[in-house]
């Protein structure tokens, strides 16, 4: 199998960490009546060894912006990726062996990955025994270049359900939704279904938080365990304008990063 087969793995780990930011954000406190607009941006790091014999390492530096009504956001994003693999090599020298633009700094290689697209409308606000209940939306846009190894070049789409609940100084939340994905050359991939589920705590009075939180894919490469991911988030209220996060994430099959870190600030504009 192509390395091709890693971009999926990669694409939608980073799409979670960006909803993790997302969601965590949208519940920790910064609840807004009216219009706005923020931007946002933040750098990861992943490491693995995936399916293959030896680690490959990726750093995202990822910018964004969002805008947000009452009960609806949109919001884009678009990551700068470098990934440091002895795998670029094997897939380089399958497509040019003369072309040495293409290796780059020993096994470096950077560029543009894909634009992601992400929506959500809340349907009904949380009740005294009823959590809010939001629809959300995703559509991934192949704008990288297929032959750096940062795109699918296939279009990816998705809509989910979302469920909120706070209890006191915690919040409980819940996802389920499906995703549409584009084959690659060479792959089928399977559509999967994805669902996740986790808890946060609100400290001196919302200035800061904390979540713990799971996500989890139905199959998607046929014999290749889907992603699944934990992560602990840390958020803190620097202004009425921003927010930062940091959050650390543990993958439990051999399609999820072994390790990954993100630090992200969202500002209100």
């Amino acid at each position: 199998m192509k390395l091709t087969g890693l971009n999926f793995s990669e694409g939608i780990l980073f799409a979670f960490g960006l909803q993790v930011l997302i969601g965590v954000l949208l519940f920790s406190g910064q609840t807004v009546a009216a219009e706005n607009w923020s931007v946002f941006t933040s750098m990861s790091y992943n490491n693995s060894k995936y399916i293959y014999d030896q680690s490959s390492t990726n750093y995202y530096l990822n910018a964004g912006v969002r805008y947000r009504a009452n009960n609806w956001s949109l919001s884009a994003s678009l990551p700068f990726i470098l990934q440091d693999s002895p795998l670029l090599d094997q897939s380089i020298t399958a497509q040019s062996e003369d072309d040495e633009t293409m290796h780059g700094m020993d096994d470096f290689s950077g560029g543009i990955g894909d634009i992601y697209f992400y929506g959500s409308y809340r349907l009904f606000q949380a009740r005294t025994s009823l959590p809010s209940l939001s629809i959300t939306a995703q559509l991934k846009v192949p704008t990288g270049d297929e032959l750096t190894l940062f795109s699918t070049g296939a279009t990816d789409y998705g809509i989910g359900l979302s469920l909120s609940k706070n209890l006191g100084r915690f919040n409980a939340f819940a996802d389920v939704g499906f995703l549409h994905l584009g084959d690659p050359q060479e792959i089928d991939y399977s559509n999967p279904f994805g669902y996740g589920f986790g808890i946060g705590r609100f400290f001196r009075n919302g200035t800061f938080s904390a979540s713990l939180y799971y996500k989890s894919y139905t199959e998607i490469i046929s014999d290749i365990e889907p992603p699944g991911q934990v992560s602990l988030g840390l958020f803190a209220r620097l202004s009425p304008v921003a927010i930062v996060s940091f959050y650390i994430g543990r993958g439990f099959s051999e399609s999820s990063p072994d390790v990954a870190f993100t630090a992200g600030i969202d500002w209100k504009l």
